[in-house]
């Protein structure tokens, strides 16, 4: 009998609603995603890099979910940081944020996220994003 590989997605979102929003829009996508939450961009590198509380961590996520805005470590820096790592720059990273600048939405494609939404107010709209990303990101795991 084969195993089905759980997808695994993390979100990087300081905003606590934003993390409960984002989570139910994927279980409405397909409730057999795993979503691990992390609160800004230091402890998303320390569940990358198993590193910390994150020790246990044996997968490499298949799906990052990145917001721009957030204490300690913001979007952007995790994006540098990722670039640089040759496992980890393998990563679909999606932005999704709350702003509209162009100017952030260049500088997060130059650094390699695959995508950049700005974040919707409607579960609906949301789960509609999430069908679009993780088909493309489940075809390139």
């Amino acid at each position: 009998m084969e195993t089905k590989k759980t997808f695994r997605i993390v979100v990087a979102d300081d905003d606590l609603d934003d993390q409960d929003m984002i989570k139910a829009a994927f279980q409405k996508t397909n409730d057999s995603y795993e979503v691990v939450p992390v609160y800004n961009g230091l402890q998303l590198m320390d569940y990358l890099f198993k590193r910390e509380s994150y020790k246990h961590i044996t997968e490499t996520p298949d799906l990052i979910i990145l917001d721009l805005n957030m204490p300690i470590m913001d979007g952007f820096d995790v994006l540098s940081e990722i670039l640089h790592d040759n496992v980890l720059n393998k990563i679909p990273i999606y932005i999704l944020s709350t702003s509209w600048q162009d100017r952030d939405k260049q500088k997060a494609i130059a650094l390699r996220a695959r995508g950049f939404y700005t974040k919707p107010v409607s579960l609906n709209e949301l789960k509609r994003i999430f069908d679009e990303v993780c088909s493309v990101a489940i075809k390139v795991n």
